[in-house]
């Protein structure tokens, strides 16, 4: 099949030595995100190790967290959380067995959240082994973290839209105590969710979770116009029955 001259002009693009192509989620050095969303896991309970273990789904800043999400499928390796599959929309959090959803800590004066692998709470060598997901309230364009922890191993980080459809998957080697920063190709805000699952020896945990849109927490949602109309509707048909019934 014989390519159009815009085809050939592309490929030969593509072809330049040290062209590379975006890619949906890319990696970047955090120091150039400028999102002032933060969230610290300083609202929360946490305590000296091995801290406060989570059960239940719990808010911090404008997200919530748990184990994965919704049609994700947990499996083990040795003492880690793998996740597979991908979760079924609207994004929703799922909660992980009793003692191994996760746990928050202070690690040097600072909230650290982490996941609870296999062993179970209040195991050391269940915390910061396990997988976790955060919904966000608002969707984002960039994410970073501040990784406490790490031995050299690797995470993989998912990236997920509102309605579950995975956007992009990072996997990130040779783990240490650092900020890891992403950012959405073209700035698009459309990234709902992200889970992170890890396999590091020292197991890891993770604070200062930066993003870019902020909002308010406890904000309730603004209605659309035509939802708007129509609660306004249903006020006024609330007011004239009681004035009738007057």
């Amino acid at each position: 099949m014989r390519l159009s001259r815009v085809g050939t002009l592309v490929l030969s693009i593509l072809a330049v030595p040290g062209f590379v192509s975006a890619a949906p989620i890319n990696q970047v050095s955090p120091g150039t995100l400028t999102g002032g969303a933060l969230i610290t896991f300083d609202d929360v309970a946490g305590g000296g190790a091995p801290g406060t273990n989570y059960d239940g789904i719990f808010e911090s800043g404008t997200a919530a967290f748990a184990e994965r999400f919704v049609g994700q499928t947990l499996s083990s390796s040795g003492n880690f959380d793998v996740l597979s599959g991908t979760p079924s929309g609207p994004l929703a959090l799922q909660l992980g067995a009793p003692g191994q959803n996760l746990n928050v800590f202070v690690n040097f004066s600072s909230q650290v959240l982490t996941g609870l692998g296999p062993l179970g709470f209040p195991n050391f060598d269940a915390i910061g082994e396990g997988s976790f997901a955060v919904l966000f309230d608002f969707d984002q364009s960039e994410f970073a973290f501040d990784l406490v922890g790490g031995n050299n191993g690797s995470a993989t980080v998912e990236f997920f839209k509102r309605d579950g459809t995975l956007i992009d998957s990072i996997t990130l080697s040779n783990l240490g105590s650092q900020s890891y920063g992403f950012q959405r190709d073209g700035s698009v805000k459309d990234i709902a969710g992200i889970s992170i699952f890890n396999e590091d020896l020292g197991g890891i945990g993770f604070d200062n979770l930066r993003s870019d849109v902020a909002g308010v927490p406890g904000t309730p949602t603004v209605p659309e116009p035509a939802s708007f109309v129509l609660l306004s509707l249903g006020l006024l048909g609330v007011l004239v029955r009681r004035a009738r019934a007057r």
